[in-house]
């Protein structure tokens, strides 16, 4: 794995864990003020696909980095 791959791999997981926060933030945001606003169920589900596909996102990188080093540890 060279450096530019390391790098594009650290992005992945800023960017993954950037958009969870924004998720959890328009979740709870939505959920306090839920009688005021008038389209709150429409924020409450983007905000849970948000959260979805940015844990999807980080699962995915790091089960991959898993079987990656499994298959280093593999050919010593």
């Amino acid at each position: 794995m060279g450096k530019t791959d390391e790098g594009y791999r650290k992005f992945k997981v800023s960017f993954h864990f950037i958009i969870l926060s924004f998720a959890i933030g328009l979740i709870i945001s939505t959920i306090v003020g839920f009688n005021d606003m008038e389209r709150a169920s429409l924020y409450l589900i983007l905000g849970i696909l948000f959260a979805g596909e940015s844990i999807f996102g980080l699962y995915k990188n790091f089960n991959r980095r898993v079987v990656m080093q499994e298959e280093n540890s593999n050919h010593f």
